[in-house]
């Protein structure tokens, strides 16, 4: 089969592989054409702007020249004529600006000194041009005006032009006529400085960002000396350049040329969209792809056939495996017949159980009685004592307790009974932290009577589930008093009780730090009378029966041990799900032996 398909794809992966070389190769092709266009076009661009800063090259050295010009640096304070003549020169040359510097950098003769932006007075000391221009050095800069706000390029010469320099003359250069003439070529180019940041481009929205993200040192560099004014300088793409011949911008990927300005240090660059250079790949795989579809009309065409032939055979074989399945129903439902008489007897079997239970049980009335007495004992002891101080009201609500203890015997008699055959519990919607601190209150009198420090520790909000009240007391009663006795001996005896929602459960830890359990009796430690307790009073029914009331509950119970040392009991309750209500307050659980 595999050999067969094999055969069959092997053409149509010919052409593919075919078609691969070929758009290889016209890529390489197309590719070479575009670079040549870039580079003929990159070297009119860089003759353009070689060719603008040559027309105003020679402008600072004649004003640096002219007495007219460098007047006011003598005076020390601006002079008129000096400033009417920078304003002639700057008519006649067509510069943007021309303004004379003192050593200090400020301003004291401008060609705007007309105009509200006037630089007269301001000073530009910080500005790199002007540095240079002090070093005796021919000064060229590119940056934002910081008066006008106009990007420019700037030019500047010392005067006098030989000896020591006690002033700058500078011109600037309007640059934006030139990205005007780009931008109207419709071709994608810009220029960068050294440091990567573009300041001309025929796209707008590029200028005044970089090609990567320049480092710290760098931009500390450029806004000491206010280059490009208040301008964040964010990448232009989040990728950096990928290649020398490629650059990712906006998501957009370019076929990537660049040439140096080398006058101005300036690097030009010129970019073509990367599909402009696949042209002549789009006709190979198109031709391709209408081989391959007719190949493949081909092949179905005579699998068809094929499959016609097969689907009468198919017909026939449905008719035998109808026939089939109507055996097959009989089978079901005579199986079905056979699981319904099976669940029957093992239903039997269950209500057996719940008989032999019973002997178990009436060991247990004793074992669950002797609890609530031990309490009821100690409240009737504490009632004789208040009567004779005198303390009626204190005697009063101790009578109270009695009272309660009296109808919790009753009841636990009644679920005992539930347990020893199948019954019903009432299942309420209950805040558990009630029903811990009703079995805190029961088996506190243990507590103060063997030493051992309880600590309950649960959420302030309330923890409501799905269950029935007095038979989760009953199993949180035979924890607290197994703790109690457990650490009993202990100088420090302590039993803590923890409540923790886990989900889709709540989670009851009861603590202690006795002896703990060994790992070899962990396993028995649930059965009907079997107790770690030396004394006489440990009958073993109450983990047996806390866990049977556990299952009944839909829950679990297990034991661990307790680092470093005692026994962990944990209590696993199903919470109440999101949206889940008790709607019929007849609705009972069924214990866990009757299903």
């Amino acid at each position: 089969m595999s050999t067969r398909w094999l055969i069959l794809a092997l053409p149509p992966l010919l052409l593919i592989i075919t078609a691969v070389a070929l758009a290889y190769v016209f890529q390489e092709l197309d590719e070479d054409g575009v670079d040549r266009k870039a580079a003929e076009r990159l070297t009119l661009y860089r003759q353009t702007i070689v060719g603008e800063y040559q027309k105003y090259r020679y402008l600072p050295y004649m004003i640096a020249r002219d007495p007219r010009a460098t007047a006011s640096i003598g005076l020390g304070q601006p002079a008129e004529s000096a400033n009417r003549f920078l304003e002639e020169m700057a008519a006649n040359s067509g510069a943007d600006l021309l303004y004379v510097m003192n050593a200090e950098g400020t301003t004291v003769a401008a060609s705007n000194w007309q105009k509200p932006l006037s630089l007269v007075g301001r000073n530009y000391g910080f500005r790199p041009y002007f540095k240079a221009a002090m070093r005796g050095e021919e000064g060229q800069f590119f940056a934002i005006g910081l008066t006008t706000g106009r990007p420019g390029l700037f030019l500047a010469r010392p005067t006098p032009v030989e000896g020591e320099p006690v002033g700058v003359a500078v011109v600037k250069v309007d640059t934006r006529d030139l990205e005007t003439a780009w931008a109207e070529g419709g071709e994608l180019v810009f220029a960068t400085d050294a440091d990567g940041v573009i300041f001309l481009s025929s796209r707008p929205d590029w200028r005044y960002r970089t090609l990567a993200d320049l480092p710290p040192e760098t931009r500390a560099a450029i806004a000491s000396s206010q280059k490009y004014a208040k301008e964040t300088l964010k990448p232009v793409s989040g990728q950096p350049v990928t290649g020398q011949k490629q650059l990712t911008i906006d998501r957009q990927t370019f076929r990537h040329n660049s040439t140096d300005v080398g006058l101005l240090g300036w690097k030009l660059h010129f970019l073509v969209p990367v599909e402009e250079t696949h042209n002549s790949a789009l006709p190979i795989w198109a031709v391709t792809l209408t081989l391959c579809l007719f190949y493949a009309v081909i092949v179905l065409g005579l699998r068809g056939r094929r499959l016609r032939k097969a689907s009468a055979l198919l017909r026939q074989e449905s008719a035998d495996l109808k026939d089939l399945n109507q055996r097959l129903v009989g089978e079901i439902k005579e199986r079905r017949r056979v699981e319904h008489a099976l669940l029957e007897a093992q239903r039997g079997l269950a209500r057996s159980n719940r008989l032999a239970a019973v002997g178990e049980m009436s060991a247990a009335v004793v074992h669950e009685l002797s609890q609530p007495l031990s309490a009821l004992r100690m409240f009737v002891a504490g009632t004789r004592k208040f009567l004779e101080k005198g303390d009626t009201q204190t005697a009063a609500e101790n009578l109270q307790e009695i009272d309660s203890l009296q109808t919790r015997m009753t009841s636990l008699t009644q679920e005992l009974k539930r347990f020893a055959r199948p019954g019903e519990s009432r299942i309420e919607n209950v805040d558990l932290r009630e029903s811990i601190q009703a079995a805190e209150k029961i088996a506190r009198p243990r507590f103060e009577e063997t030493g051992v420090l309880l600590k309950i520790d649960m959420p302030v909000t309330p923890l409501i589930v799905e269950t029935a009240p007095l038979r989760i007391e009953q199993i949180l009663v035979n924890l607290l008093r197994n703790a109690a006795d457990a650490a009993a001996d202990k100088d420090d005896g302590v039993v803590q009780l923890r409540v923790e929602e886990t989900g889709t459960s709540v989670l009851i830890r009861v603590l202690d730090n006795g002896p703990g359990i060994p790992i070899g009796l962990r396993e028995r430690i649930f059965d009907p009378f079997f107790s770690t307790k030396t004394n006489s009073e440990g009958m073993g029914l109450g983990l047996a029966i806390s866990m049977r009331i556990a299952e009944d509950l839909g829950g679990e119970l297990s034991v661990s041990g307790n680092r470093p040392k005692g026994a962990v009991f944990e209590l696993k309750v199903p919470a109440l799900k999101s949206g889940d209500t008790a709607d019929d307050p007849s609705e009972y659980l069924e214990p866990a032996i009757a299903e």
